[in-house]
């Protein structure tokens, strides 16, 4: 039989291996989001070892040199911002954000066009009418802001809402480009 103690010390190790697996999970669906360009599918498997993390990507389409180049980038970036941690390094997590804008611009640039067509088709829906108030509190000029701004108040707001719980009163398809926006800003800064 085992003591009290005993079975703290388990459920803290259970504990600790849950939040484990799920940090590795969500780092592989950011790793999939900036990764994937256009039309692609990209599928990342993550593999935690004693020392270090081997990562296993696969995608819909063949690997071009510019995909390569963009990786061993990428790679790194995170290199010399896991070595630095916890401190930041402005110019190393600028050029970072840059290079995963570029690559990914296109589908950002559709998703972004999905979601200004929400707003158009359900312009007349109260939590429609929030974002835009929202997004005009945050940004200001509407018409001349970046695609990584726009990502980054979608993230914002989609915090926002999830925390007030009204996600099943927002149109299901308004709700889901949020997301889709919001998800690069969420996998470049994670």
């Amino acid at each position: 039989m085992l003591s009290y103690s005993q079975i703290v010390r388990k459920d803290q190790e259970r504990e600790k291996e849950r939040k484990k697996e799920l940090y590795d999970k969500i780092f592989s669906c950011y790793l999939t989001t900036i990764l994937a360009r256009d039309k692609e599918v990209v599928a990342v498997w993550l593999s935690i070892l004693q020392d270090r993390c081997e990562i296993y990507l696969s995608k819909n389409s063949d690997w071009l040199d510019k995909d390569n180049k963009f990786i061993d980038n990428i790679t790194k970036y995170l290199k010399n911002i896991s070595k630095n941690a916890p401190a930041k390094s402005e110019d190393n997590e600028r050029n970072f954000l840059v290079a995963v804008t570029l690559y990914c611009s296109t589908k950002l640039e559709s998703r972004l066009k999905k979601l200004k067509d929400d707003i158009e088709f359900y312009g007349d829906d109260e939590h429609v009418k929030s974002f835009k108030d929202f997004f005009s509190a945050k940004v200001g000029d509407t018409n001349n802001t970046s695609t990584i701004t726009i990502s980054g108040v979608c993230k914002e707001y989609y915090k926002k809402i999830k925390k007030a719980k009204v996600e099943s009163r927002i149109p299901s398809e308004f709700l889901r480009h949020i997301k889709k926006v919001a998800s690069y800003m969420g996998g470049l800064l994670s």
